[in-house]
């Protein structure tokens, strides 16, 4: 009998209002070869853990760039690349942390508002 392939991802949790400071939790969730990494984020809210956050909207559009995130140490967009078989996924470097994987992306609007 085949063994279903799995894709075990790691994922940069943190809330505020619940934890404060940022950990590490482990899924596993079947591997599927043409998934995106945004694909495999939503299997795990739908499928898994209702309460992980993260953003994205264009689904391989790869215009609207609010599923940046960090993967395996690169930076990329969630949307535009597959899945792999294990990954570490961080939020998008150079912001501040909200939730899980949202950033606060005005926060740099708001700096260069305040130097003006």
């Amino acid at each position: 009998m085949a063994t279903e392939q799995v894709s075990r991802i790691k994922i940069h949790r943190f809330d505020p209002e619940r934890v404060p400071s940022s950990f590490i939790q482990e899924y596993e969730i079947p591997f599927q070869k043409e998934n995106t990494i945004l694909g495999a984020l939503y299997y795990i809210y739908r499928h898994v853990d209702p309460t992980l956050a993260f953003r994205g909207s264009c689904f391989a559009g790869g215009w609207c760039n609010v599923c940046a995130v960090r993967v395996n140490g690169r930076s990329l967009l969630a949307c535009k690349h597959l899945a792999e078989k294990e990954m570490t996924i961080e939020p998008f470097p150079g912001y501040p942390v909200l939730r899980d994987l949202i950033v606060d992306y005005q926060a740099e609007v708001k700096k260069k508002g305040e130097r003006s």
